[in-house]
């Protein structure tokens, strides 16, 4: 069979393999109801004929179907992985079989990587093959991508001119035709495969418009070098505070140092065209230098973030970025050091990140090093090592985006001794609170010092301002928590006041008398969120008001109150008793 008819048959075995899933997750019949298979089964149905059809130029079609049954396995257990972490509860839509689309996106760039060094083993039947070969056969396979993608978008749109034409004269078959899943699927598998074909016989236009485009492209390097180093430059003198501030501040530089490489790659090319001229050469061994200190910044930066609030999926993911953009920086700038006219060693550093790159993908995408995970354990350990207070945690973020990890740290918490963590981790399940009958005031809060409550304050009916309501502590709400309270005028406002401590998670609210047998809740206070307030030994007279470290501001008519973001606060020494 010849190379066009043997993919047509892989077009129409994927159209068919697609629409068949489609038809069962329409229908909720086998396996729609099973996405730890029907997940890997779309992305082998999805992904593989693809690779299957840029292989079949391969010298050994036997060793095709091996390493294409290897990346199915690779499949497989991407799409069951990324439903197994997600938890049976929460599946319950048939679109919920499908990955997410970061899988997707994960399992696609993975193949991207792995199929050009795949090629480059086979034709060259060794694992080291000269940089042509990997430069030549990468970038081969993504214009045939690109280009092909853009046949089937412009296929489209000529099927839709045709259906339209027809519906004016009030004929409608072809707009019920062309939308047909049955008739969609394998005509976009055709398509694209038709494409491939196209793309696979004329290498010629290929390498063209290959090196067209990376001409042009070269020509920003210089560009962008002069831009990145005069912002490097002027850091010393405008400090990095600005910068954190952003809270983009590592994306941004991950970015600038991505574009960087793919520029200084398309000068680059693969290293054996003619000696780059002068300008761009310093351009290149400067770009080279400069990654050093943007992947720096970038990893610094996110650093910051993690040690301030721990791991998220987001951070995990950019930090595998920075080990590729630091592994790109080490080499680049090893190549640029050394003496040679052409910066020979970036060929050998490409090859080398290619495969770091597969492995962070395989171990993101997988048990290993799975985001959520990761996450999810760092956030336990910040509430448990009491570097996060309770009521500050947020148990939203286990409950929607930890997944079956959230749902597991939540059983744990709801066995927590804190009864806030238990409150809460409870809440966050949606499980119903213990109907325990309500405690009056005067069980759950314990008066402190030479002052006593006001008889007006424990009088007051607080169950229609405190219920549901967060703002105020637990001993107001159901009595389900104690509270030591202090009497006196603690603001300086001259008016009687009421401050409660929480002995759980020390938390303190004010509470003030605006009018007579009448209170109400005035303010919140918290310690930091390393520092515990010792309920049992806070002293009447060591509450003191303080002057505010920055005033109010007024902005046309609107009065704005600092939070004072950045200022660090450190915890005070305990008091020294005497023996």
């Amino acid at each position: 069979m010849t190379t066009p008819y043997t993919r047509i048959a892989i077009a129409l075995l994927q159209g068919g393999a697609l629409y068949t899933l489609f038809l069962a997750a329409t229908h909720q019949v086998w396996p729609a109801g099973h996405p730890l298979l029907f997940s890997p089964l779309f992305l082998i149905s999805a992904l593989l004929p693809i690779l299957a059809q840029a292989g079949l130029n391969l010298p050994s079609k036997g060793r095709l179907l091996g390493w294409l049954a290897a990346l199915a396995a690779v499949l497989a257990v991407i799409g069951a992985h990324d439903h197994w972490r997600v938890g049976a509860p929460l599946v319950q839509m048939p679109q919920d079989n499908l990955p997410a689309p970061l899988s997707i996106l994960g399992a696609s760039l993975f193949l991207l990587i792995a199929w050009p060094l795949i090629q480059a083993k086979e034709s060259e039947r060794r694992w080291l093959a000269p940089y042509a070969v990997y430069f030549d056969g990468a970038w081969k396979f993504a214009l045939q991508l690109l280009f092909s993608s853009l046949f089937v978008g412009v296929f489209w749109l000529v099927l839709l001119v045709g259906a339209w034409l027809f519906y004016l004269v009030k004929i409608d078959y072809l707009f019920q035709l062309f939308t047909q899943p049955w008739f969609a699927l394998p005509a976009s598998s055709l398509a694209l495969a038709a494409g491939l074909h196209l793309t696979d016989v004329r290498p010629g236009i290929i390498r063209g418009i290959r090196s067209l485009a990376l001409t042009l492209l070269s020509c920003l390097l210089p560009l962008l070098t002069l831009l990145i180093g005069a912002f490097l430059a002027q850091l010393p003198f405008t400090g990095l505070q600005n910068l954190w501030k952003t809270g983009y501040a590592a994306t941004l530089l991950l970015s600038s140092a991505g574009l960087l490489i793919f520029l200084l790659n398309s000068a680059y090319q693969d290293g054996a065209g003619e000696r780059p001229k002068r300008v761009q050469l310093i351009s290149m061994r400067l770009a080279c230098l400069l990654l050093s200190p943007l992947s720096g910044l970038a990893a610094y930066a996110l650093a910051l973030r993690i040690v301030q609030h721990g791991w998220t999926p987001g951070r995990v993911l950019a930090v595998a970025g920075s080990l590729i953009c630091i592994c790109y920086a080490l080499g680049y700038g090893w190549a640029a050091l050394r003496r040679s006219q052409r910066l020979e060693g970036l060929a050998f550093v490409n090859i080398a990140t290619a495969w770091l790159t597969l492995f962070l993908l395989a171990a993101l995408l997988s048990p290993l090093a799975d985001p959520v995970q990761i996450s999810v354990a760092s956030q336990m350990a910040r509430l448990q090592a009491g570097r996060v207070a309770p009521d500050r945690f947020d148990f939203d973020f286990l409950r929607s985006q930890g997944m079956r990890y959230g749902h597991e740290a939540l059983l744990k918490l709801q066995s927590d001794a804190n009864p806030i963590i238990r409150r809460k981790a409870g809440d966050a399940l949606g499980l119903p609170r213990p109907s325990a009958p309500a405690r009056p005031l005067a069980q759950s809060i314990r008066a402190k010092g030479e002052t006593a409550l006001p008889a007006s304050f424990l009088a007051q009916n607080w169950s229609i301002q405190a219920e549901h309501n967060a703002d105020y502590p637990a001993c107001l709400r159901d009595g389900s928590e104690n509270c030591i309270a202090f009497s006196g005028t603690f603001s300086g406002s001259g008016k009687q006041e009421v401050l409660l401590v929480e002995e759980a998670s020390s938390n303190i609210t004010l509470y003030r008398q605006d009018k007579p047998g009448q209170w109400t809740l005035a303010a919140r206070y918290s310690p930091p969120p390393n520092c515990q307030l010792p309920a049992d030994g806070i002293q009447a007279d060591r509450i003191r008001a303080l002057p505010p470290t920055l005033p109010d501001l007024e902005i046309s008519g609107l009065r704005l109150r600092p939070d004072y973001p950045y200022e660090p606060q450190s915890c005070p020494s305990p008091p020294k008793t005497a023996p």
